[in-house]
């Protein structure tokens, strides 16, 4: 049985700089950005490592959002987003997932600091509370050629264990295409990287 290293501080902060010292050029002013929004919303708010991320946490009110670094884009997640009015109609994925949003940024200037800050500053106000458990995971409607192309590669039982925002979107993404072509095109890479193990990001 694996056993799982708690890392210390130290070693939970050299990760943290490691990960922002080391993500894509076009990722950095979008993260330095990011970092400098959540230290003016909440100074209480601190990193820690979790899940290859830096996960911002406070004391009463636990995880509250994190950074995810992306080949073409920066995520701002939040754990409790859906208590969250998106006032501003900032969020732009995870909209309807039970509990996490997320808000997807190409280029810093999409950052609206202000919005960020008072979104945030209402997410650390939440009390923490436990994810809820999706009671969707057999009522995604899975198409009948994904699904073909899934089972054909083994790779269908692996589909169905993702989370439901991944399915979900995975799901949309292929009856989104307009053409056939471009279908199967999608089919084929959601297989692709159902197999090797991806999300939908």
């Amino acid at each position: 049985m694996a056993t799982t290293i708690k890392l210390t501080p130290a070693q939970q902060e050299e990760k943290i700089n490691a990960f922002f010292t080391s993500a894509p050029a076009y990722a950095q002013p979008i993260c330095e950005k990011l970092r400098e929004a959540i230290a003016a919303a909440d100074p209480e708010l601190q990193p820690s490592w979790k899940w290859g991320s830096p996960v911002y946490e406070k004391a009463g009110a636990g995880m509250v959002c994190s950074i995810g670094v992306h080949k073409q884009h920066v995520n701002l997640v939040f754990f409790q987003g859906a208590l969250l009015p998106d006032t501003h109609g900032i969020f732009t994925t995870g909209l309807d997932a039970k509990t996490m949003r997320t808000i997807k940024f190409t280029e810093a200037l999409q950052i609206n600091v202000p919005y960020v800050v008072e979104y945030l500053q209402a997410a650390a106000q939440l009390k923490p509370a436990k994810a809820a458990v999706s009671t969707e995971r057999s009522e995604i409607e899975i198409p009948e050629d994904l699904k073909k192309a899934l089972a054909d590669a083994q790779q269908l039982e692996a589909f169905e264990k993702m989370a439901y925002t991944h399915r979900k979107e995975y799901v949309r993404w292929v009856m989104e295409a307009k053409r056939p072509e471009t279908r199967n095109t999608r089919i084929t890479k959601t297989v692709e990287r159902i197999t090797e193990g991806k999300k939908f990001s």
